[in-house]
């Protein structure tokens, strides 16, 4: 089994090749991700027949739509009310510790767990599914009877949320073949939210099936597929950008900060369009403002050089600083680069060769370089 896939290699190419000043780098995904998003369901309401319709404006229109779909629910609100029932039906199995019907409901809550971690997940919110990893470990330590009681009847979401357990190690050491089994098991009963993770378990092995299955999985709204398939575009040859647009858009949509990046990366290259520094400016910033390391880089990247916004060496060094510390190995080598000659911050040698050690490690290899150029300096 395979990651999914990131261009990393091919981008520290283009780096090493021709960009002197900074690498525009596109984002690594870490995580598999998944289950379909929330969304609010539409309800149609049902009018009386009327001899003659009566004109409704178009302000009554608006007001019978929003009372017809119900609202959202926040995804930290989510948690809290998950939260708030285990420990309503913790307390009643205080009480009563044979009390079969609390200890269903709590299986069934922590099933309600798992697809909410998932989902963050795919949305590459990884600090709302830590709290959910905590959440089921603190809260559904002991679900597993009651899953695999669920699973023996059947239901395919029960088989799906033992699957993420084993591939997060929520209740045990993570075991990706015990996950990969769970998953398979889940769409063979029906549920189809399983799709995204199986196409992972055997993208080697079954490569088209892998393919279909992840197809299948982004046209029914998973946003981690959406991307993964925009990525296999980009690494078509030639790559196929209309895809790439496509599928990025609809994740980045959904708020996947990386799929942003990536989008911000074709305008300021020019993939599929002309460039336009401008609009992958405003993907970067947004992706920033979410903590995306590599869109911090590149927007670095961007106020360094000047293009389409003013040229702020602050600006850029204070960027690639803050992708730095969150170990983006490109931007380690910025930060150190700016260090060593001052631009930007105060120079400080000790720093400079503090993170373009950490980038020459990581493979940044023109690191080494610029550290051989300050031993020379120093007389070493």
């Amino acid at each position: 089994m395979i990651l999914p896939f990131d261009l990393k290699q091919y981008y520290r190419i283009a780096f090493y090749l021709g960009l002197v000043l900074g690498l525009v780098a596109l984002p690594v995904d870490a995580v598999w991700a998944e289950s379909k998003p929330n969304k609010a369901k539409t309800h149609t309401v049902k009018q009386k027949a009327k001899a003659k319709p009566a004109k409704v404006n178009a302000a009554a229109r608006k007001a019978k739509a929003k009372l017809a779909a119900p609202a959202l629910i926040d995804p930290v609100t989510e948690l809290e009310i998950i939260n708030g029932e285990a420990i309503t039906l913790r307390n009643a199995l205080g009480v009563d510790p044979d009390d079969a019907s609390s200890r269903q409901k709590l299986a069934v809550l922590a099933l309600r767990a798992a697809r909410a971690a998932e989902r963050a997940l795919s949305r590459g919110d990884d600090e709302l599914f830590n709290a959910y990893r905590e959440q089921i470990r603190t809260r559904f330590a002991d679900t597993r009877p009651g899953l695999e009681t669920m699973s023996g009847r059947g239901i395919g979401a029960a088989e799906y949320a033992l699957g993420a357990f084993a591939l997060h190690g929520m209740l045990e050491p993570p075991n990706v073949e015990r996950a990969c089994a769970h998953f398979v098991a889940a769409i063979d009963k029906g549920f189809g939210g399983a799709k995204f993770r199986y196409a992972q378990c055997i993208e080697e092995s079954d490569p088209a099936r892998a393919l279909a299955l992840l197809t299948e999985a982004a046209d029914g709204g998973h946003v981690g597929a959406n991307e993964r398939l925009g990525r296999i575009c980009l690494e078509a040859e030639p790559p196929d950008a209309p895809c790439a647009f496509a599928r990025l858009g609809r994740a980045a949509r959904e708020g996947r900060a990386s799929a942003k990046t990536l989008l911000g990366w074709m305008h300021a290259e020019g993939i599929g369009s002309k460039i336009d520094a401008a609009r992958a400016a405003q993907y970067y910033r947004e992706a920033a403002q979410q903590g995306e390391p590599s869109a911090r880089n590149n927007l670095g990247e961007l106020y360094e050089k000047g293009r389409s916004v003013g040229k702020d060496e602050k600006a850029a060094f204070e960027y690639y600083l803050a992708a730095a510390q969150s170990g983006f190995p490109p931007a380690q080598f910025n930060a150190g680069r700016l260090y060593a000659a001052g631009r930007g911050t105060p120079q400080n040698l000790g720093e400079a060769r503090r993170w373009l050690g950490e980038a020459e490690r990581a493979g940044i290899t023109p690191a080494r370089e610029i550290l051989d150029m300050l031993d020379s300096q120093a007389g070493k």
